[in-house]
């Protein structure tokens, strides 16, 4: 993938936030194989402690808010980058998308605690 290809990293954003919870099941399982028999739970401690930190740390406060607010806040540029990675570039257009972006947050930061 090349630097300039924005629209996919945000896709794989989206990607990695609708599966989250099937992630985080999947960790519980390889830690608590006990709780989940039709896993097959016969993995060393090296096996069962790299899952073990990667659920804790996905199900952090810090990672969440943070994945949410960068994940949230791309949502507003992807229209923008999609336009601006085309071959025939609307430089008035990816402008005008500009100008509702910034109007767009700034709503948003008028009615910050109705959003968060």
């Amino acid at each position: 993938m090349r630097k300039t290809h924005w629209v996919e990293r945000h896709s794989c954003l989206e990607t990695f936030g609708e599966i989250y919870e099937h992630v985080v099941t999947c960790f519980e399982a390889m830690v608590n194989s006990h709780v989940y028999p039709e896993v097959n739970g016969n993995w060393d401690s090296d096996t069962k402690t790299t899952p073990h930190g990667l659920k804790s740390s996905l199900q952090s406060f810090g990672v969440i808010v943070g994945f949410t607010l960068l994940k949230n806040s791309l949502d507003y540029l992807k229209g923008l980058l999609a336009r601006l990675q085309r071959r025939d570039i609307d430089v008035f257009g990816a402008h005008t998308i500009i100008d509702n972006i910034i109007s767009e947050i700034q709503c948003l930061r008028d009615d910050i605690g109705v959003e968060f």
